[in-house]
């Protein structure tokens, strides 16, 4: 498995056009179109992959929370895979905003038996002119030398790895198309030594870009839920298993989630079974078997926030539900942030950028309530008998200050307690806070994304003036000077 950051599957094909040509033409390799992301950022987008579960469904390993410990107790699909005589690698770049280590505790021991966090640890904090090299080649170029060593180490040994690349594009995607001729030279390394013959192949993304101006597009938006998941089956394996291959291309046209690529993981422990295999869980199918065309996102856990195949329809934006929704999801976001209020600044409402809502039907999950005091599991019924107008799904793009931070939000909206359940997992932050959560970001990494750091507004010239009409606020800021570095996981 090799994997980039913030790369959605239009962008991946935008910008590396020779890889995903030599990928389709060449290897005949299977591109999910449909593949869908569970939640938001990184971590959201691995831990199903490589464990099945959700970030809240695994212990509790937050930083700055009660009881929290390290990530070696989660379920690892690579413990599963060394107890079947697999030797394994996992390596990422970027060690300062690690997958599993910035907001969460990180690991204790070594996960894999070749783990490459200490080498880029080190390696990363080497001053060099050149900052996409190690020496005389690319940091990718490293990345694809070391899998190249580990195949040549273990010729006949069952193999995993799974790289992570960030520095081509986890700020942006305008360096991206440097990897085109790098990730398509490695491939033809690959396929020339005989490597891919027997191994199956993904190459992958975890999200699309989340902090650019395409973010607060409506392309944006589903880029963002949609990355980039090819698939590639050695040619032996092609020509002995027409039906999965037959149930895998039929599978790239229907919704799917990184909840089956674990699933599709645990089919392989048990191919040879002599019984059909039956899926662990109830919200995920194995690749191999085909998945229902009319599959929900209800039905695959893909919360409405998430879901790309949902039908949003604009509304006006000076409503007076779209106004109190505005004004809601601020209380919220200074409610969330309020244990440290003495480090963040508290917020207002600048303005509303956009608002759309979505008809509840009888292919969603009506959305009843929450099942945890911290609204971070919602409880939804499948039974839709009451009336459809008891709740209704809102989505608002918004801005506020100081900081102009922008975020889209998703909330059920109960006309009868005329309340909006606003949940963090439903709230993506959609341009870059670079430094000005700084003074929290270790403290409660979780608070990134929504903190200005009060400190910040002792260097800041605002001079502002509200104007309150019917309704209506319009703030003018000037002289706002802000830190515009992107740091982001």
């Amino acid at each position: 498995m090799f994997g980039f950051d913030s790369v959605s599957r239009m962008t991946f094909m935008r910008c590396l056009p020779k890889t995903y040509s030599f990928l389709i033409k060449e290897l005949g390799a299977v591109v999910m179109k449909g593949y869908n992301i569970v939640g938001d950022g990184t971590p959201a987008a691995l831990l199903p992959i490589l464990t099945g579960y959700t970030e809240i469904e695994l212990p509790e390993s937050r930083r700055g929370h009660a009881g929290a410990e390290t990530v070696d107790q989660y379920p690892w699909i690579w413990n599963q895979l060394k107890d079947n005589g697999y030797v394994t690698q996992w390596a990422e770049d970027m060690q300062s905003v690690g997958t599993f280590q910035y907001r969460l505790k990180g690991f204790r021991d070594p996960p894999v038996d070749h783990y490459g966090r200490p080498f880029y640890l080190f390696a990363e904090r080497i001053n060099t002119l050149k900052q996409l090299c190690f020496g005389s080649i690319t940091r990718l170029q490293a990345m694809f030398t070391w899998i190249r060593n580990f195949f040549d180490m273990y010729p006949h040994q069952p193999k995993f790895s799974y790289l992570f690349h960030s520095d081509y594009s986890h700020d942006s995607n305008d360096r991206l198309p440097y990897a085109d001729n790098e990730l398509l030279t490695f491939l033809q390394m690959m396929q020339a030594h005989g490597y891919l013959d027997d191994t199956m192949l993904i190459i992958m993304t975890d999200h699309g870009a989340r902090f650019s101006a395409l973010r607060r597009t409506y392309q944006g938006k589903l880029e963002e839920r949609l990355p980039f998941m090819s698939i590639r089956m050695p040619p032996k394996f092609q020509a002995q298993y027409p039906t999965i291959m037959k149930n895998l291309r039929l599978n790239s046209h229907r919704l799917t989630t990184p909840f089956d690529l674990h699933e599709t993981f645990q089919h392989l422990f048990q191919f040879h079974a002599r019984t059909p295999y039956e899926s662990k869980s109830n919200r995920s199918f194995s690749l191999f078997e085909l998945v229902p065309e009319n599959r929900t996102c209800a039905q695959a856990d893909v919360d409405q926030h998430w879901c790309a195949c949902l039908d949003w329809h604009d509304i006006l934006i000076n409503t007076s539900i779209i106004q109190q929704y505005g004004r809601a999801v601020v209380d919220f976001l200074n409610k969330f942030v309020s244990d440290h209020q003495q480090d963040c600044a508290t917020l207002s409402l600048l303005r509303v950028i956009k608002a759309s809502r979505f008809e509840v039907n009888e292919r969603v999950l009506k959305f009843v309530g929450a099942n945890d005091v911290d609204g971070r599991i919602p409880k939804f019924q499948s039974d839709l008998s009451q009336s459809l107008d008891e709740t209704r799904f809102y989505q608002i793009q918004l801005e506020t200050t100081p900081g102009q931070g922008q975020f889209e939000v998703t909330a059920a909206h109960d006309p009868k307690r005329n309340t909006f359940d606003i949940q963090k997992r439903h709230i993506s932050r959609m341009n870059a806070y670079g430094t000005t959560s700084a003074c929290i970001a270790w403290k409660r990494p979780e608070f990134r994304e929504i903190c200005y750091c009060s400190n910040l507004l002792v260097h800041t010239n605002v001079s502002s003036k509200a104007i309150i009409m019917n309704d209506r606020t319009t703030i003018q800021i000037k002289n706002t000077a802000v830190n515009n570095s992107n740091v982001h996981v």
